[in-house]
């Protein structure tokens, strides 16, 4: 899936969730525990979405890379959306 208006897909907003969990939970950690942890990934959209509901709630700017990554999650996951030029 692709966003309308925007140079961005479905992929790219899973990996920025991905991201995002990673360096939350890489916030807490020791160095040596963050240089031993193994890959991860996000499991499902539900999760996902909540990542970049929390991200954009915390964020003190218009962060639009957030907003359209969110659209394109809750469009995947069946919810109606607006997307926003």
């Amino acid at each position: 899936m692709k966003h309308p208006y925007h140079d961005y897909t479905l992929a790219d907003a899973l990996a920025l969730a991905t991201t995002l969990k990673k360096d939350r939970l890489i916030k807490d950690m020791k160095p040596t525990e963050a240089r031993t942890m193994t890959p991860f990934t996000v499991e499902n959209i539900e999760e996902a979405i909540a990542i970049m509901k929390l991200e954009l709630r915390l964020s003190s700017f218009n962060w639009i890379t957030g907003r359209v990554a969110l659209e394109l999650l809750l469009a995947t996951n069946g919810e109606s959306v607006t997307f926003i030029p």
